[in-house]
């Protein structure tokens, strides 16, 4: 009877978490596609694919909510047709419903470009809040270290 219990208690953990780390890997997914989409390649019209009816900002300079965000990819420079994307993901970290990419952006918020770390809140397959924390990247640093 004990082994019995301890195999149903072994096959039930073995169960949940093949669950999360699968969760945790569309979630990651998701959050990838849309920066990838969206942001990079500013394709506005695929907000609506990726972002909840309810979208939380926490970048002091944007509103909540999708049309806010899809004003701001409309705001970007226009893209020439086949250009390249606008910046890397270097790491991707997912747990529990946030993701959280380090990204290198080729050439805002300075010429250099930028080293970004944006978290998102993941509910039900879409994104439904957003933090982020941006820094220039300078011309010189005063140590061998990258910031990636």
């Amino acid at each position: 009877m004990k082994f019995s219990l301890i195999a149903v208690a072994l096959i039930f953990i073995s169960n949940f978490a093949t669950a999360e780390s699968s969760t945790l890997e569309s979630n990651k997914k998701l959050v990838v596609d849309f920066y990838t989409e969206v942001l990079f390649y500013g394709k506005s019209e695929a907000i609506d694919k990726y972002i909840g009816e309810v979208y939380i900002q926490h970048n002091p300079n944007l509103g909540d909510g999708k049309e806010a965000l899809r004003q701001l990819i409309k705001s970007f420079p226009p893209r020439e047709k086949g250009a390249p994307p606008t910046g890397e993901i270097v790491r991707v970290v997912a747990e529990g419903d946030l993701v959280v990419l380090h990204v290198k952006n080729y050439g805002w918020p300075a010429p250099n470009g930028g080293a970004i770390v944006d978290i998102f809140r993941v509910e039900n397959n879409k994104i439904t809040e957003h933090w982020d924390v941006i820094q220039a990247i300078p011309d010189s640093s005063k140590n061998n270290n990258t910031m990636f």
